[in-house]
Formats: C-alpha cells, structure tokens, sequence
C-alpha cells in the first residue's frame, strides 16, 4: 500500500482535477443538485472540506518521506495521515512561531539559486512545511468524524411532530474512504413540542438556521455519541437505521442516506483492477488518467408500526424500513434504492473504449465525461 517513489504530485493533480469536475456535476444532477439545496449545501460543504484535506496533504508529501496512499483499495491517503492531519491542527499554532517566516524561505531559496548556485531542494520542503501549517491553521478539513449537525428543522402537520434535517461525516478507517450521512428525523417527545412552539413565537426563521447537534438538547450528547458509533463503512443503513430506532423511542428515523465518495483509480499510482489500471497508465496527463466513483445509498420508511400497552408489557413504535428486494444489489447492501456513479476524463475513456474496455469497466455506472470545462453524461 506504499505510495510509489514517483507519481505523488500526479495524484494530487489528478484528484484535484476530479474534484473541479464533481463540483460542476453537484451543480445540475441528480439529487445532490442545486434544486436540492439541502442535500446540496451539506455536499458542497463536505466537498470544501476533502479538498482542504488534500491540499494540505499535498503540502505535506513534498516534504515528508512516508506519505502513503491505500493503493490496492480505495484510492485514499491511509488513515493515520488523517489522524496526522488532526494532530497537527491542534498544534499548528505553536509550529508556526518555531518555523522560519515564508518571506525569509524565498529569500534563502533565491540565496541558494542565484549567488550559490545549489538547487534550494531543504529551503523548498521547509516552503512547504510552512505553507503546510499555515493551511491547517482555519481550514475546513475533513477529518475522521464530524458530530451530528441539523441544517434544517420544520413541523410536519401531517404527523404533528418537529422534524431534523441532520447530516453528520465520518473517514472510515478499515475502508480509507469518505462517508457522508444525511438523516431525517422525526422527534415525538415533548420536550421536541415545546422546543417548536416556543421557538415559533419567536423566530420562525431561526428553523431554518443550522445547529450544532439536535435542536433538543435531552437527545443531543447521546444522539451523537450513537453516530459516532454507527457510521462504520461495513454496517448496511439497515443496520444503523434500526440501531437508532431501537436506541431512542421518540426519535424516528424517516429516511437515511449515506454518500460514499470514492474509490478513486490514478494511473501510475492505485491498482485495484488490473484492466482500468492498464488503460489509465497509458495515459500520460496526471490531469486525465483518473477515474472516480461514488455511491449513493439510500433507505427510507414506508411506515410507523404504532407502540402497544398491555396488561404483560408494552412495545415501543417501530419503522418499518423499506428493502428493494427486486433489485440484487439492494438487497444485498440492505437499502431503498441505490446509485453507483463514475467519473472520468475524455482521454481517458476514449482509450478504454478503443481498448473494448469501456463498456466491461463503466458497465454498473452512472457516467460523465469530463471534457475541458464541460462534463458530458453518457447516454
């Protein structure tokens, strides 16, 4: 799972130059579109926060020796460099004031090049070191776990109860990928009740705003303690869904979401399948020989199973989760529906497809084309 000796700065070209093309399709498809402005907002957020990751990561692979990447896997910078990336957040500050100021590292640099004639190889990766802290100081990054957020909470009339829009991220380590969770919730408990009239009488508008946690603090700390414990890669929405129903009895899991962004494929870099490797290396632009998937699972309850009292006990309410059992891959990951999508650049497709390749590679996607500044969708 070693990076190679070369090919790191072609990695981070190639990535970057994925991300450019997914924020153009979050703008027009799919559900994460800009129509969807919820789903939209929580991506593009999370999106801001993966590049920031990876251009620091960048900035640390010039001038460390053991950046690595899960080459047979998924694509993704190894766990312990987002751990890294964290800890070095937290003590950014203090690196600074012991690090040379970047002013006085271009004038050594110039020093070096102009009146010694040395190549400034140590003034270049001390650059970046610097360069390096500087971006973690601030930066949205997107780090092992990001705790529960509600970026909407309305009244559903139909139901009677407030309602939590909630995403929260996780970057899993066993799979070294990103994962992005959106929930909708419905909150029966009166405390929920009280929260939404009084807030009613004096701001409306402030539902619209988003919270940190659930806006009903009784469930708040344990709703992101279940999170943080529920949102492993291997676990199907099933599973966390009926988790979360069982844990909290006025708490009703209405829809689950989960975004899984990756594998990534690099030429010269990854090597998960051995015949998209051999057309993505031979394509010479670290700009072009890439491909990106992600995935959108997706499970929703088709309804509320009423709780019962009677004389030897009672049952809590129960969802009633909906399993596409007419569709393989649904059922076997456990969910309401399911969209597998891959991105790709134009040189790069064109050479799998004069290969007779495209068709066995990109098969179970959803496609798009990335051509220059415009992302085509194959038909």
């Amino acid at each position: 799972m070693n990076k190679p000796a070369a090919g790191i700065g072609g990695y981070f070209n190639a990535f970057s130059a994925a991300l450019n093309a997914l924020d153009r399709i979050f703008e027009v498809e799919g559900p994460w579109a800009k129509r969807h402005n919820l789903i939209n907002h929580v991506l593009n957020e999370c999106l801001h926060s993966l590049r920031g990751s990876f251009e620091c990561w960048e900035l640390n692979s010039r001038y460390a020796d053991a950046f690595k990447i899960d080459a047979s896997e998924s694509g993704f910078p190894m766990f312990r460099h987002v751990l890294e990336l964290e800890d070095d957040a937290g003590r950014a500050q203090d690196k600074l004031r012991s690090l040379p100021k970047e002013e006085e590292l271009r004038a050594q640099m110039l020093d070096a090049m102009m009146m010694k004639g040395q190549f400034p190889g140590k003034h270049q990766r001390a650059l970046a070191e610097r360069l390096y802290f500087e971006n973690l100081v601030g930066e949205n990054l997107f780090l092992k776990s990001r705790g529960a957020r509600t970026i909407r909470h309305h009244f559903n009339k139909k139901s009677g109860r407030p309602v939590y829009v909630v995403y929260w991220t996780v970057y899993d380590g066993s799979a070294n990928l990103p994962l992005i969770y959106t929930a909708v919730l419905e909150d029966s408990s009166n405390d929920g009740m009280t929260i939404y009239n009084n807030t009613r009488q004096q701001d409306r508008a402030s539902w619209h705003r988003p919270v940190q946690g659930l806006p009903n603090r009784s469930f708040a700390e344990r709703f992101s303690r279940f999170v943080e414990a529920n949102c492993a890669y291997g676990l199907t929405l099933t599973t966390v869904a009926t988790a979360l129903d069982k844990e909290f009895e006025e708490l009703h899991p209405k829809q689950l979401r989960r975004f899984i962004v990756g594998p990534f494929y690099a030429g010269g870099v990854t090597r998960h399948n051995e015949k998209l490797q051999a057309v993505l290396d031979g394509v010479q632009s670290s700009e072009s020989n890439w491909l990106l998937t992600w995935t959108m699972q997706e499970l929703w309850s088709t309804e509320e199973k009423p709780g019962r009292w009677g004389l030897f006990g009672r049952s809590a309410p129960e969802e009633i989760f909906h399993i596409n059992t007419g569709d393989i891959d649904c059922a076997q990951q456990g969910v309401s529906a399911l969209e597998r999508h891959a991105l790709v650049p134009h040189e790069a497709y064109q050479a799998a497809y004069a290969q007779g390749r495209a068709g066995d590679m990109l098969a179970k996607y959803n496609c798009y084309i990335v051509s220059g500044d415009d992302v085509l969708k194959q038909v």
